[in-house]
């Protein structure tokens, strides 16, 4: 009998080409044991640095300096923790990792800086796990993971110890996209395997408590699914599909709402105007574009853009916030894998920074967790050139170089801005170049009242006060003029602040500060009824105010008035 022989391979149904299905199970090898700990080695010796970094007078003060609630693991300060939102925020495993760190070091520095460059070297890591498997091949794997260690993005959120937020959510929204896949297998409509699903959910909803932001995941799941589906010959989704995302939208549901209750709103002018809100948005992607490719230098406080209304502008804005998009539907079409799911990660990943009310209005630390796609991406396109190589002797010396102008790229970068991020002096110093937004010379005004420099200081509080009513630039106005000995400027500059805390959002502890501050002022001038009123106040808004308390009870003894 002859041997017959096919003239091509079978091709699959519908005319497509055989799918690629994403690794479920695989033998490890010594690579698999070697690259993701090289990776976390690579994101530790670079960000080791920050360990001799100063906590910073932005945020740091009131998640750990002056916060009470991390000072013991009492059940008073975990039942606190777990049901009472802290500095307009519900995250309380954001305030246990600040607590695990004061049982160990108190209020050194050393230790917060420790757990940050610790869990940045445990999702450079993660970031290996997840991209092996959901793609073949070793070399994407390990260059997205060690791209992903010294990305210059990742510098804010890294050496800011009140950023350690990001740094929890996507360790354990990578943990929880891990699971996820495992649950998930090879195909999708069939049903999850339990534990691994369990633990996905688990894991989602600890990233949630660290920072909600991560509340998107589930949709890049959906979209996981969807591949899995076409590369079967599905034409949609199957209905195991979307129930198995119920749990995550009720989770999810249920903490945005609890933050959004508690969370100071953003500018009014971004949400009153849907198309200036868009096109600063549109605007802030090509930047964060520009940082993730190492373009541009990083900033810790960027000025909000002024945008026309021409054609042209507003073309070129919204463009911004269509380009993933756009790309992610190019790659569908082209059958590219990793581009269509690393734009599709940024994007999803980012839509919190785009759409939620926010403080300012765009940041580098909220491309932490977006930026997980960008390396794989990144790292795919480095594989792939390299390559078109003809022989292998060149395509391995087109991988080397390929990999090593970026890496020294993003390292330079790193390693350029790191020491600006070394105390709040250096920090506000090198911000003042960057922007022109009141918070550097009110931050750094602060510090040269510590320095008993407060000449220096009322310059440049003035500075920061000309346009904006900033509670916190006048508090320290305040502070100013009763170091200088000019009491009457130093009451006006407390009620000043206390007027501006009511435009802004009233914080009673604030308040009560700054009513104690006031008071300071007109009994320094002999003004004791306004010293008294002003003390009763402070202890209304503040009842723990035990300063305020002691003093109203010395004046109002004085005053011939009763205690309140």
């Amino acid at each position: 009998m002859q041997e017959w022989r096919l003239m091509s391979a079978p091709k699959s149904a519908r005319g497509r080409r055989s799918p690629v299905r994403i690794q479920t199970h695989a033998r490890p090898s010594g690579w698999d044991l070697v690259a993701p700990g090289m990776a976390a080695l690579v994101a530790f010796a670079l960000f080791a640095r920050t360990l001799s970094f100063q906590f910073l007078n932005w945020d740091d003060d009131r998640y750990v300096l002056q916060n009470p609630w991390i000072r013991s693991w009492s059940a008073e300060n975990l039942i606190h923790i777990f049901t009472t939102p802290y500095f307009a925020n519900f995250l309380p495993l954001h305030l246990l990792s600040y607590m695990l760190d004061y049982s160990f070091w108190g209020l050194n520095p050393f230790g917060y800086h420790l757990q940050s460059v610790l869990l940045h070297a445990l999702n450079a890591a993660l970031v290996w796990m997840v991209v092996r498997r959901m793609f073949r091949g070793s070399m994407v794997p390990f260059l997205a993971a060690v791209f992903f260690a010294v990305n210059p993005a990742h510098v804010e959120a890294v050496a800011w110890i009140s950023i350690r937020k990001d740094l929890l959510s996507t360790t354990f929204a990578l943990a929880s996209l891990e699971l996820y896949l495992r649950a998930r297998g090879a195909s999708s409509g069939s049903k999850a395997r339990p534990a691994p699903y369990l633990g996905s959910v688990l894991c989602f909803t600890l990233a949630l408590l660290a920072k909600v932001t991560a509340v998107t995941l589930p949709a890049f799941f959906l979209l996981l699914d969807w591949w899995r589906a076409n590369d079967r010959g599905l034409r949609s989704l199957q209905r195991s599909d979307f129930v198995n995302k119920i749990p995550f939208v009720l989770i999810g549901t249920w903490l945005v709402a609890l933050n959004r209750s508690a969370q100071a709103r953003a500018g009014a002018v971004l949400h009153q105007d849907t198309m200036a809100h868009a096109m600063v948005k549109g605007h802030a992607m090509w930047k964060y574009l520009g940082i993730l490719f190492g373009f541009l230098r990083g900033n810790p406080d960027y000025d909000l853009p002024t945008l026309t209304r021409d054609p042209a502008t507003i073309a070129l804005s919204l463009a911004g916030l269509l380009l993933l998009p756009a790309l992610a539907w190019l790659a569908y079409r082209a059958r590219d894998r990793a581009l269509f799911l690393g734009t599709s990660w940024i994007f999803i990943a980012l839509i919190p920074a785009l759409g939620f009310p926010l403080v300012t209005y765009m940041a580098e630390r909220y491309l932490y967790l977006p930026s997980v796609g960008f390396c794989w991406m990144f790292a795919h396109a480095v594989v792939w050139l390299a390559g078109r190589a003809n022989d292998p002797r060149s395509r391995k010396f087109a991988l080397v170089t390929a990999s090593l102008v970026p890496f020294a790229l993003f390292t330079g970068r790193t390693v350029q801005y790191l020491p600006i991020w070394r105390n709040s002096e250096s920090l506000w110093t090198y911000a003042m170049t960057r922007s022109h937004d009141y918070r550097p010379y009110t931050n750094l005004a602060q510090i040269r009242i510590q320095q008993n420099r407060p000449e220096e200081a009322e310059k440049l509080l003035l500075v920061a006060a000309q346009g904006h009513d900033d509670p916190y630039t006048y508090e320290n106005l305040s502070a100013v003029y009763f170091q200088l000995g000019r009491y009457a400027d130093a009451a006006r500059a407390a009620e000043r602040a206390l007027e501006a805390l009511r435009q802004s959002g009233w914080d009673p502890s604030q308040a009560s500060g700054l009513y104690y501050n006031e008071a300071a002022g007109y009994a320094m001038l002999g003004d004791t009824a306004k010293a008294v009123t002003a003390l009763r106040a402070a202890v209304r808004e503040n009842p723990g105010n035990e300063e305020a308390r002691s003093k109203l009870e010395s004046l109002a003894g004085k005053a011939g008035s009763g205690s309140p």
